[in-house]
């Protein structure tokens, strides 16, 4: 497989690679677009802007020693990690240097050591950009030049035995400011994890039971392909990617073990581009995905999905105030697929269309440092207004102000409501059996294993909703970068999008399409796909802290050393869910339709030191009850035990990072082409969730190794830089 690198740098060629510095073009002011690169001569005073930098300032700023302490592989991973540490929710806005992207997918594969720095951007922002209401805007700031080859193998295997992991990777990046290119290839192997490894699980009862597969055997491939190039003005981002996966597993059903065969291929391509006319700028992407999946034995199953998307959008400061430039922001898009095949016989035809479009308005109130009273004594304020419409009737409206008193002192609010789309793959992914589970039986006071069963719902019906955030924001202060923040959220939601909440008594009555029994009565599989709920509320205070370790001035960055400290912690104020309509509304938080953790905690550290690293994360959940029947106790409740885990993560260069320069402008480089070695330990205490009844008694289905049979589990990394 080495000479996969080679083969993509020969078929892209070092003469398409342009010498520029600015990754998605220049960055607008408020009321004209300026070379930020380009010195600008005021009375002998020359200023310079920074490269890559968003319309708005950080409020947090991750430079190359704190990306470095992340010990990611790639760029998706540094933004997965900064959602958890910084406590961004799911789904953040990217920008590249400065500017949208019509397809991050095209960026994310890169080494984290191709990020110069990544910035989190403050809430008002999300106006500025066009984002969706509340969501946040996070802006990655790429080496002007970078080259790499890199490859990676690795092995996992729980501390038990059984099952283990393996795969490798290889890939290849180059930036030279706005072109870039990147493939990877990935291979990978799981073994299955049976039953008759384990010795308290419920699956070895029975003829046949010590082969049922708690985790099936898979393989994998998988080749990403990623080109952006500079026009003039106009940049443009092409991508394709493939898959292929097989899966084998053993499962129980009519009294003995069936062998059943899953396998899934998909190619997908994109073509984006986003440059600037007459004062805006525009940005589209042209996507398609082809996908087959196929099953043998549990059931008989072939499906055919093609998928066409067409996204665009414009953005432009209309005219300035003495607050700053009121900025527009337009898009649209749409998308069709259509999913056919045959299960069992049976023919399957769906065929989905959504289109939709939306604007934003921000206007900046007032400005901190203007010549006016209210700049003085208010500061910034800025409001968001936004709409949108989809071809199906629905349709959203939105709202923010965002106020910043001091500099450390940041207020945000938003509030939506809106008639929401369905994603198009929960509706089109095929039906399937998931790998077993274990779950109480109420009914029958016993814990029972079963088949889930997973996929799409093509009967989803769209959403309404309304949301409302209130968030404060302080810091940072001293040197040690002491922030923090407070953020209320309430949901309120009809016909929501989710799945059905734990087995009660409740539940099955509500849905007792849902739940399959045998002849016996016992319980054999529950219908898991996505479904419409008839109203959900949901409440929730979520805190967060963060600090580092001051580093001293004038010592090299291989030598400093870096210490950032994140604490977040959620707190429920209600969960309440009405299944359907004309059924009692069930407190989830009190145990009813399933019961919920009330607070859950996350410390995360993250540390280097020349050749060293460390990761920590550790996780608290408070325990919770599930009642039998809604609205009282009983005795044969389920009482869940608060549950604990920690996982590590140790990582050593062989050789001194930084020794080597960049190839093209002498920079010095963030890793050496020596060997790192990373060790992994998820779940490091070995820590199983427990359960007893209402009564006391010991709840059946919650032995060692019945809720999770992997347990404590070893990971070994070896990556190189070529």
């Amino acid at each position: 497989m080495s000479w996969l690198p080679l083969a993509v740098a020969a078929a892209i060629g070092p003469g398409l690679l342009a010498d520029e510095s600015v990754m998605m073009g220049d960055r607008p002011s408020q009321s004209a677009v300026q070379t930020l690169d380009e010195p600008v001569q005021v009375e002998d005073v020359e200023v310079f802007g920074r490269r890559g930098a968003a319309l708005t300032p950080p409020e947090v700023e991750l430079d190359g020693s704190d990306i470095d302490a992340l010990g990611a592989w790639s760029i998706e991973e540094v933004l997965q990690r900064m959602e958890e540490t910084l406590g961004l929710g799911e789904g953040a806005m990217v920008l590249i240097n400065g500017q949208p992207t019509p397809n991050l997918s095209a960026y994310t594969g890169f080494p984290s050591d191709a990020l110069e720095r990544t910035e989190v951007l403050p809430p008002e922002a999300a106006g500025v950009y066009g984002a969706a209401s509340g969501q946040r805007v996070v802006n990655l700031v790429l080496q002007s030049h970078f080259s790499s080859y890199d490859g990676r193998l690795a092995g996992s295997r729980p501390t038990q035995g059984g099952a283990s992991s393996a795969s490798g990777d290889l890939r290849r990046s180059a930036i030279e400011g706005r072109n870039t290119h990147q493939a990877g290839f990935r291979l990978s192997r799981d073994t299955a994890l049976r039953a008759g490894e384990r010795d308290h699980y419920l699956a070895t009862e029975g003829p046949g039971g010590a082969s049922v597969t708690l985790r099936p055997a898979s393989d994998m491939a998988m080749i990403n392909l990623n080109l952006t190039r500079g026009f003039g003005d106009w940049s443009g981002v092409f991508t394709v990617s493939g898959q292929t996966q097989d899966s084998r597993s053993v499962v129980r059903s009519g009294g003995g073990g069936v062998e059943t065969e899953r396998s899934s291929d998909a190619l997908a391509a994109t073509a984006g581009f986003s440059g600037r006319s007459n004062g805006w700028f525009l940005q589209g992407n042209l996507s398609g995905r082809v996908a087959r999946s196929g099953e043998n034995g549990l059931q008989g199953l072939a499906n055919r999905t093609r998928t066409f998307g067409l996204a665009g959008s414009a953005q432009r400061p209309f005219f300035d105030l003495p607050t700053g430039a009121v900025t527009a922001n337009l898009s649209a898009n749409l998308m069709m697929s259509r999913s056919e095949g045959d299960r069992d016989g049976l023919r399957i035809d769906d065929r989905f269309q959504s289109a939709d479009a939306r604007g934003t308005l921000a206007v900046p109130l007032s400005k901190a440092g203007v010549e006016s009273l209210q700049g003085r004594l208010i500061g910034d304020l800025a409001a968001t207004f936004g709409a949108g419409a989809r071809l199906d009737g629905g349709e959203e409206l939105n709202a923010g102000l965002t106020w910043t008193p001091r500099r450390s002192l940041r207020l945000n609010g938003e509030w939506a409501i809106s008639h929401e789309g369905v994603p198009d793959a929960l509706r089109t992914e095929p039906e399937y059996f998931g790998p077993p589970i274990v779950v109480f039986d109420f009914r029958a006071g016993e814990a029972v294993e079963i088949l889930p069963l997973r996929g799409g719902n093509p009967d989803l019906q769209p959403p309404e909703s309304e949301r409302l955030s209130v968030m404060t924001s302080l810091g940072p202060f001293t040197t040690w970068a002491l922030s923090g923040n407070l953020a209320y959220q309430r949901a309120q939601s009809t016909n929501g999008i989710g799945v059905l909440p734990g087995l009660t008594e409740d539940v099955e009555a509500a849905f007792p399409d849902h739940i399959r029994r045998d002849s016996d009565g016992r319980l054999v599989s529950i219908d898991y796909r996505p479904m419409n709920l008839g109203s959900t509320l949901i409440e929730s205070l979520n805190t967060g802290f963060n600090f580092n370790l001051p580093r001293a001035a004038n010592v090299p960055r291989d030598e400093a050393t870096v210490l950032r400290i994140a604490v977040n912690h959620s707190f429920h104020l209600s969960n309440r869910v009405r299944l359907r309509a004309g059924l009692p509304e069930l407190d989830r938080l009190k145990g009813d339709g399933g019961g919920l953790s009330r607070q859950s905690g996350r410390l995360t550290i993250d540390a280097r030191r020349g050749r060293w690293g460390a990761n920590v994360s550790a996780q608290r959940q408070e325990g919770y009850r599930t009642r039998r029947f809604a609205g009282q106790d009983d005795t044969e409740d389920l009482v869940i035990a608060p549950f604990s885990t920690l996982d590590l993560r140790f990582s050593f260069q062989m050789n001194a990072s930084g020794s080597r320069t960049g190839a093209v402008d002498g920079s010095r480089r963030r890793k050496s082409g020596g060997l790192q070695l990373n060790l992994d330990v998820e779940n490091l205490f070995d820590a199983r969730r427990e359960a007893r009844l209402g009564d006391g008694a010991a709840a059946p289905g919650y032995g060692r190794d019945v809720q999770d049979p992997l347990g404590r589990t070893v990971r070994l990394t070896l990556q190189r830089r070529f």
